[in-house]
């Protein structure tokens, strides 16, 4: 069993007025919105893979010390 104390005012709102005090579907409602923020995540994080890549390979072409290579 698990036993909740809410502190912030926000969220005991939401559990009081929007969730009308039922335990059962604000728990559906978090663990739902976990699983999309996971997935989420993964899509994310590969984007930000790719975007770190893109933006290092980018600092090394215009990097003014290889101007040298450049012309060749």
């Amino acid at each position: 069993m698990l036993t909740l104390k809410i502190e912030n005012e926000k969220i005991e709102h939401i559990f009081l007025n929007e969730f009308h005090s039922n335990r059962e579907k604000f728990f559906e409602f978090i663990q739902s919105s976990y699983e999309k923020l996971r997935t989420t995540r993964q899509n994310d994080s590969d984007i930000d893979f790719i975007e770190a890549q893109e933006a290092s390979m980018s600092k090394t072409w215009d990097n003014d010390k290889d101007k040298a290579w450049d012309e060749l």
